[in-house]
């Protein structure tokens, strides 16, 4: 049974939020995922998880995937350990650019906002949290969504 996650990208110390145009030169088959803590045991997420993507600074869900497989350690080019771990994940929701997502505060419950805000690498979404978000996301007119895959995710009570 899958797990579901909110997901921040981006840093806000020093200040690094993704660029609203954040598919250019992109796979969303495989989109590179990148996670802490940095410590020796990986992060709780897992393969087959289900993730909304939040976009730090911007205060948008601007996409949902599926991760493909369990992290792997790695160095990244930029940030070094901050993010040791990377996952693939194929991006399943996504609006072009993050400022057509929906906003955070409107839609994830207080508690994962509050989790992300106090620098959580994550926060654990209920099926139906998750689904709820989803669907808002998914029902934005710049939405682009493979719908195949959409079946997959029980639907909202």
């Amino acid at each position: 049974m899958p797990q579901h996650w909110l997901k921040p990208l981006g840093v806000s110390n020093p200040p690094a939020p993704l660029p609203d145009d954040w598919t250019a030169g992109m796979n969303l088959e495989i989109y590179p995922l990148t996670s802490g803590p940095n410590k020796p045991r990986p992060p709780q997420m897992g393969r087959g998880d289900l993730v909304l993507f939040h976009a730090v600074g911007h205060g948008r869900i601007f996409a949902a995937g599926k991760l493909l497989n369990n992290p792997v350690r790695h160095v990244h080019p930029k940030w070094g350990e901050r993010w040791p771990w990377l996952y693939e994940c194929r991006v399943d929701v996504w609006v072009p650019l993050i400022q057509q997502g929906i906003r955070s505060g409107d839609w994830a419950p207080k508690k994962a906002i509050n989790r992300i805000r106090a620098g959580g690498e994550f926060a654990l979404l209920t099926p139906e949290e998750y689904r709820t978000i989803l669907d808002a996301l998914a029902n934005q007119s710049a939405a682009c969504s493979r719908p195949e895959l959409l079946e997959e995710i029980p639907p909202s009570k």
